[in-house]
């Protein structure tokens, strides 16, 4: 995060955003305390409780995401798992099997219910994973092979 601020702190003609804010806070906390502010949310390779909340999906912490977003926001969802290496994760999703009909058929009601839309499921490529500024996705772009998913998401209309 500190080099996302840094990055965002130099001027616009060298990649410079006026607005970001980071912020590392449980979604209940950012919520209830931000309110409709986000144009944009970005969650790339989350782990733990946020990647139980965008993968197994968790309702509540959906609802949260979405109740931070004003209503034209975009937001992007880059997630991978793989049971047999990524074992910090395994209790959150239990038997959650992150596979393709998992992503396509059971996401999308769930993020409806929550008020989200999804538009677009891609399953990315490892290389893929580069473009992403963090430690993490560039050592998984050039590590063994993975299933990795980006979610593009809207408000409900």
């Amino acid at each position: 995060m500190k080099e996302t601020a840094w990055k965002a702190g130099r001027k616009p003609a060298r990649g410079g955003v006026p607005n970001l804010i980071c912020i590392a806070e449980p979604l209940h906390i950012l919520a209830a305390e931000l309110g409709r502010v986000a144009d944009r949310i970005t969650a790339i390779l989350p782990w733990t409780e946020l990647l139980h909340a965008v993968a197994a999906p968790d309702l509540p912490a959906l609802q949260n995401i979405a109740a931070l977003c004003l209503s034209h926001a975009r937001i992007e969802i880059v997630f991978s798992y793989n049971p047999d290496r990524d074992g910090r994760n395994t209790k959150l999703l239990g038997s959650v099997g992150l596979d393709n009909a998992h992503i396509s058929k059971v996401l999308p009601p769930v993020y409806e219910q929550a008020g989200l839309k999804i538009i677009r499921i891609e399953k990315l490529a490892n290389m893929e994973l580069a473009q992403y500024e963090t430690a993490w996705a560039k050592r998984l772009a050039f590590g063994r092979s993975r299933d990795i998913w980006r979610l593009i998401v809207t408000l409900l209309s």
